[in-house]
């Protein structure tokens, strides 16, 4: 694929104007929740941005990297709390996430945690890691696959002004993912 495809596929994806959500977890891997969720419009404006107190503990490497604490979320919303508007903004749309795999799973892990019935359907949700390998089309010499790149590494790669940012919350990475697609479009970020 060429860039001018990828591009191409970013200015469509645009044009439907979707939703980015980014989501910072308990740190458990296969076993991560949500412990904040952020979703913003097009436009970069925020139509959400909840802690959420989870069932398990948050790890400590997990809030050197978010700064959130279970002390922060002690008072905030359960998931099953949240629940009702993360579903009215997300059914039905189409959501740009950057790393598909982790944020997937964190989200049915908060849904299946608090015996709440899986709704979303995962084809709406649009990887712009995978997109963004694409771009870059950056390949592995031995076996040929794209080389896939963080959030924060594609972020500095487009030139885009990740400085300005202090913790790495979650309204702050929906933020980026959504510049990297403005950005890989070929459209005029602002800040």
């Amino acid at each position: 694929m060429s860039l001018l495809e990828v591009q191409f596929e970013a200015r469509n994806l645009l044009q439907l104007r979707p939703l980015f959500l980014h989501s910072k977890t308990t740190g458990a891997a296969e076993q991560s929740e949500v412990v904040e969720i952020a979703i913003l419009d097009t436009a970069g404006m925020p139509l959400a941005d909840e802690l959420v107190k989870p069932k398990r503990h948050i790890r400590p490497t997990a809030t050197k990297i978010h700064g959130i604490t279970d002390e922060m979320v002690d008072s905030a919303p359960k998931w099953t709390e949240i629940l009702p508007m993360v579903e009215e903004l997300l059914v039905g749309k189409k959501v740009c996430i950057y790393d598909s795999e982790s944020e997937l799973l964190a989200l049915r892990n908060s849904y299946q945690n608090n015996h709440n019935r899986y709704v979303l359907d995962e084809n709406n949700f649009v990887s712009l890691m995978d997109m963004y390998a694409r771009y870059k089309n950056d390949r592995d010499p031995r076996s040929g696959v794209f080389i896939v790149y963080s959030l924060e590494d594609a972020a500095r790669l487009l030139g885009i002004d990740i400085e300005i940012i202090g913790y790495r919350r979650a309204r702050d990475d929906a933020w980026l993912t959504r510049a990297i697609l403005v950005t890989i479009a070929g459209w005029k970020l602002y800040y």
